[in-house]
């Protein structure tokens, strides 16, 4: 029996693909309940579940009984393949956040010229969410992750997005093994990026951003290798 709202569906199914796309919703990430989406899009619960199905088969999301909704890991030769080096943790985790330092450096950069009103909205959100997760010293793993995808969609460039995603399908972040301390000053590079990106000026964006991720890859590390 076909939809009685395939419109309204085919909207939702546009609005959130272009989410998932932009980095709102990263690999892994949790999307917003059925309840929200409804809020969300003002629609009902049966335009969001055909939605949902839309994307299920599409291979974007997949759902876990009582859990939710989850954005698919994009299939790794949609990307990009690098071939494994053999290294040690310790040196594969350096290999991979010096990728992260070259690429999130120039993206930054861009974003700072390229960003829009909303863009800088998201990253604020973003801030505040980690904020509070840290506060409460709850996991802030994923609140990153999303501020990160923000900064790459505000480059106004898929292909840094794509690049960010592969990266962090190699990256096994330890987020619950670092100290309270250091999760604080990563906030704190994260506000200052923010604040960058939002006065438009790209040369202290990358310079936050390289230095942010220069502390990231020390916080990593240490978490890998106890002091």
């Amino acid at each position: 029996m076909m939809s009685s709202h395939p419109r309204r569906a085919h909207t939702v199914v546009l609005e959130l693909k272009n989410a998932i796309e932009q980095g709102e919703y990263p690999p892994g990430s949790k999307l917003p309940s059925e309840q929200q989406l409804v809020r969300r899009f003002a629609v009902s619960r049966t335009v969001i579940r055909e939605a949902m199905a839309d994307l299920r088969a599409s291979q974007l999301v997949m759902t876990q009984q009582g859990k939710g909704a989850f954005v698919c890991d994009k299939p790794i030769s949609d990307v990009l393949q690098l071939t494994s080096t053999g290294a040690s943790p310790e040196l594969e985790l350096t290999y991979l956040m010096e990728l992260r330092i070259a690429i999130e450096s120039e993206t930054a950069y861009l974003a700072a010229q390229k960003r829009t009103i909303r863009d800088v909205d998201q990253l604020q959100i973003h801030l505040r969410d980690m904020k509070q997760a840290i506060a409460n010293n709850h996991t802030s793993s994923d609140m990153d992750a999303r501020f990160h995808f923000t900064v790459a969609a505000a480059a106004k460039n898929p292909h840094f997005v794509a690049l960010l995603t592969y990266v962090y399908q190699r990256l096994n972040h330890k987020d619950p093994l670092i100290p309270a301390s250091r999760k604080q000053q990563a906030l704190k590079e994260h506000e200052h990026l923010c604040h960058a990106i939002e006065r438009s000026d790209p040369d202290a964006a990358r310079s936050a951003m390289r230095l942010h991720l220069s502390g990231t890859k020390a916080r990593l590390l240490n978490a890998i290798i106890p002091e």
